[in-house]
């Protein structure tokens, strides 16, 4: 039995493999999508499930229906042989079915009558007796083998029969229907679940991933997403395309709003607002790239710095709007005179610079320069009014007019300071020129670094003096003052004139400290003067551009006033033309505050500068100077003599002093005494001197004012050696 048993499972083991390997190409087809997968897998699992609950006990019941059947059949044959051979109850013939028997007499003390075969073994108590009618239930079963206890005869004599069976053959054959039974629920849920995962796949899972694969293609290539949907998918796919292209298209637009701010950031960093030309930034950029390219292949370019002159003027005269209109016309022409190898960018307000390739010679630069004078100086028409500004322009060359050609920074660096020095030369020798870097400018650099160092050691070292050029009133000769002057004993140079280092002074910001300085010192010693009896001497000081700009120039003077105790009215501050003009308005403001001070002010080298007639009845100006280039030919050169009596009859008309410069002989200060000028100064009255060579002129001048008491010359000399020092006053 258990061999067929084996080879009814082999049978049906074979059959489920063949067919399972039918379909094993179309699983693995579904196997692909694993949301198809898990869905067959459920679905599978829960088939299984609940026919398994179904079957199970049906096939237990079953099982149990077969034992019952045997255990019948095998009583009935028992019994028929007792009731036939009662007299003998001995040998229980045996069959294929009951494999032993043990009879037992029945009552309260039982005991063996006879055993047969492979009898079970009687043991008090016997089993709890389950009848059903005249034969008991299975009472224990053991694998293949069945104990039974029965209970045989009828009214007289009764017996208890503990009987072994031999249900293997049953019992074979219902597990091989519940094999059978098993594999048909397992293919068929296999089949239900390979059903449900190919409409999965085919209604759900299919245009999803036909819809992902067009997302991804999308996101690939930018584009707008395309569904085509057939009329069997689903039609939520068409919601999701939807939404998907209209976020795509949100995406597009973000984007490109994100790509024109980092176009305009990116422009504004490199462009100048006002004329979109290029910046500083974009110009070193440039810069940067170009002299790398002259290196690589070994050609020359040119570095042109262009400033408007008296750009601050213009914008004074006709406002900052017309101003603006006039750059945004000078980038606009610069623009159409550069070719597209060159580049032209705003450096400044009013300082552009124009990188040109390919310059081979200085004349080919000079028509380049001449070209953007005339382009720029043209006039403009804005609003009815001609407008038209002049230029001064720097030049230098690459590589003839670097040093630094193994370096392509420093090399960058040194160009653009040699067209800056260039540019400072040409304003320097009167603006609306130009003029192309060479040697002896290189030289004057040099020269001009080493005076600033050396200025700065000066400071240090106490090498400046103040010197004293009196002043005398013309008429009656009488001395009423000097004009302090600063000279510098160098210990290796020697005397280096002012006009050598004040320029270089005020170009790098010192000329505050030592201006500040002249003004303690001519202040404290002018003071000391009058202590000693020369009463009533003024003491005139020059204030340079750069303290006027500075805005600490009244709390500078009121301070040097304070130290000293000088009164106000004795100190004249002397003040250029040009730096009037600099910048009238503001400059009319410190004036006003300076004069309420009480201390006298004065235009120096008055005609020489701007015109200022427009706002000299604004100034409250107590005197006019008269430039020395309308002294020294003024008695004999009629232009000469009628800009004198000009000037002279303008500041009397606005009660103003005048006082001429570089008298040198009797026949000028005859001139000017005679057209009614107040004071003059020159070297016919005296050359500039120290402090101590000044009192010993005073006291020889004829006409001069002479000392209270003549016996306080050595007090002065002590004085005179209490020189204060050159830092800025705390």
């Amino acid at each position: 039995m258990g061999r067929q048993f084996d080879a009814c499972s082999s049978s049906i083991g074979a059959e489920a493999l063949l067919f399972i390997s039918k379909i094993r190409n179309s699983i693995s087809f579904q196997w692909k999508s694993h949301s198809a997968t898990r869905l067959a897998l459920s679905v599978a699992l829960v088939l299984i499930i609940v026919q398994s609950a179904f079957v199970l006990p049906i096939l237990w019941g079953n099982e149990q229906r077969l034992l019952r059947q045997v255990d019948k059949a095998e009583f009935e044959r028992v019994s028929s042989w007792l009731d036939k051979y009662n007299s003998a109850v001995t040998n229980v013939p045996l069959s294929p079915g009951l494999i032993g028997i043990t009879l037992l007499t029945s009552g309260d003390t039982m005991r063996m009558v006879s055993a047969s075969g492979d009898a079970p073994q009687y043991t008090q108590p016997l089993p709890d007796l389950k009848m059903d009618g005249s034969v008991a239930r299975f009472v224990e079963r053991n694998e293949n083998i069945g104990l039974s206890r029965w209970l045989l005869g009828e009214g007289g004599q009764q017996l208890t029969a503990l009987v072994r069976l031999d249900v293997s053959d049953q019992v074979a054959a219902n597990r091989a229907l519940a094999l059978r039974q098993f594999l048909y629920i397992l293919i068929s849920s296999l089949l239900v679940a390979f059903a449900v995962s190919f409409l999965a796949k085919r209604f759900f899972v299919a245009p999803i991933n036909k819809t992902l694969e067009s997302i991804r293609a999308t996101r690939s290539s930018g584009a707008k997403m395309q569904v085509a949907l057939t009329q069997d998918s689903l039609p939520e796919m068409n919601l999701v395309s939807e939404e998907f292209n209209g976020l795509i298209d949100e995406q597009k637009k973000a984007a490109r709003q994100v790509k024109v701010k980092q176009q305009y950031l990116e422009y504004a960093a490199h462009h100048d607002p006002l004329t979109h030309l290029g910046n500083r930034l974009m110009f070193e950029s440039c810069l940067k790239t170009t002299v790398a390219e002259s290196f690589a292949r070994d050609e020359k370019l040119a570095m042109i710095l262009i400033d408007l002159d008296n750009f601050k003027f213009f914008n004074d005269q006709y406002g900052h709007m017309i101003g603006d209109k006039m750059v945004v016309e000078i980038a606009s022409r610069l623009q159409t005179m550069v070719r597209n190898i060159d580049m032209v960018a705003r450096l400044d307000g009013d300082e552009f610079v124009i990188i040109q390739k390919d310059v081979n010679s200085h004349d080919d630069l000079k028509m380049v320069a001449e070209r953007i004078m005339a382009e720029i100086g043209a006039p403009f028409e804005y609003r009815g009014y001609s407008l038209k500004v002049t230029v001064s322009v720097g030049m230098s060359f690459f590589p003839n007019d670097v040093s630094n050609k193994n370096d392509e920074e420093l090399a960058c660096e040194e160009i653009v300071n040699n067209a800056f020095v260039a540019l400072q030369e040409a304003k320097t020798n009167g603006k609306a020129q130009y003029q192309i870097f060479n040697d002896s400018m290189r030289q004057r650099l040099t020269e001009r670094i080493r005076i600033e160092q050396n200025l700065k050691t000066a400071l240090e070292n106490n090498e400046f003096e103040v010197y004293y050029q009196p002043k005398i009133n013309a008429v009656t000769r009488q001395v009423t003052g000097a004009e302090a002057l600063v000279r510098w004993h160098h210990p290796t140079d020697g005397k280096i004139s002012p006009e050598i280092f004040v320029p270089v002074a005020e170009e790098a910001g010192l000329i505050i400290e030592i201006g500040e300085w002249i003004l303690r010192t001519a202040c404290r010693q002018t003071h000391m003067l009058q202590q000693i009896g020369f009463e009533g001497l003024q003491v005139a000081v020059n204030i340079s551009t750069v303290q006027f700009t500075d805005g600490n120039l009244l709390p500078m003077v009121s301070k040097a006033l304070r130290d000293s105790n000088l009164a106000p009215e004795l100190l004249e501050l002397e003040i250029t033309e040009s730096a009037v003009m600099h910048d009238p308005e503001d400059v009319i403001h410190s004036l006003h505050e300076l004069s309420r001070f009480g201390m006298r002010l004065a235009i120096d080298d008055f005609g020489t500068g701007y015109s200022s007639l427009a706002y000299l009845k604004r100034f409250p100006v107590d005197t006019l100077k008269i430039d020395r280039a309308f002294i020294t030919d003024v008695s004999s050169d009629n232009d000469d003599m009628a800009i004198v009596e000009a000037v002279i009859g303008l500041g009397q008309h606005f009660n103003m002093k005048i006082v001429a410069e570089g008298v040198e002989d009797e026949d000028q200060l005859h001139f000017l005494a005679r057209n009614g000028c107040d004071l003059a100064q020159g070297y016919y009255v005296s050359r500039p001197m120290t402090m101590k060579d000044y009192i010993a002129w005073l006291e020889k001048w004829p006409h001069g004012v002479q000392p209270q008491n003549a016996d306080s010359n050595e007090d002065i000399a002590a004085q005179d050696d209490d020189v204060l020092p050159l830092k800025r006053a705390s």
